[in-house]
């Protein structure tokens, strides 16, 4: 009984730490538009659109809700729009880049979210995984790419390293983007190792 209630509460705590922990970009206020958004933050109004996928009635914003801007800070403002991808990406295998962010692996996934704050990446995770800076798991920091291999050896998968022990990543067919915990069991048994490219 106490296994199961202890497992419970982890459960509990990694759900509660999904859901809150990532950054937010700007939350939208009584009176805001896309345009004014775009002119607070030096923007131009398509790039705001293109950062937003998720918004799909400029018309009508909700207050609370999330919306990607570009800041001085490139690893918040990625991981940002990364979470804006969540309802919006389809996981198809070998996706063509032009596709995404509507329909991408996870390495055409990753190849077009860098993209969008002008850094360009390769397109499969092997290649990915050899660009930047190796980076051991924990000294691991918000933006940084994390790769994975099913059997130890060849790289097979690429995620984006959140902070606060969570990573994104648009995993698979039946699960498309999610948010990981670095703790969880897939994720120690697969991590090869991190690449800092911003």
């Amino acid at each position: 009984m106490k296994k199961r209630i202890g497992i419970s509460l982890l459960s509990l705590a990694l759900t509660f730490s999904i859901s809150t922990s990532a950054s937010a970009g700007y939350q939208i206020q009584k009176g805001d538009t896309l345009g004014n958004i775009a002119w607070k933050y030096k923007m131009n109004f398509q790039d705001l659109r293109s950062l937003n996928p998720q918004i799909t009635n400029i018309n009508q914003l909700n207050i609370g809700q999330s919306v990607v801007v570009r800041t001085p800070n490139k690893a918040n403002d990625i991981i940002d729009y990364a979470r804006a991808l969540e309802t919006q990406t389809k996981y198809v295998y070998g996706a063509d880049s032009t596709l995404a962010p509507y329909q991408a692996d996870c390495s055409s996934w990753t190849k077009h979210i860098y993209a969008k704050f002008g850094i360009q990446l390769p397109r499969t995770s092997g290649e990915q995984a050899h660009t930047g800076t190796p980076i051991k798991f924990k000294d691991m920091q918000k933006g940084d790419l994390m790769f994975f291999a099913n059997n130890g050896k060849t790289i097979s998968h690429v995620g984006i390293y959140m902070g606060n022990g969570l990573w994104i990543s648009n995993l698979n067919s039946a699960k498309s983007v999610e948010i990981f915990t670095i703790w969880g069991p897939w994720t120690q048994q697969k991590f090869m190792w991190a690449q800092r490219v911003i």
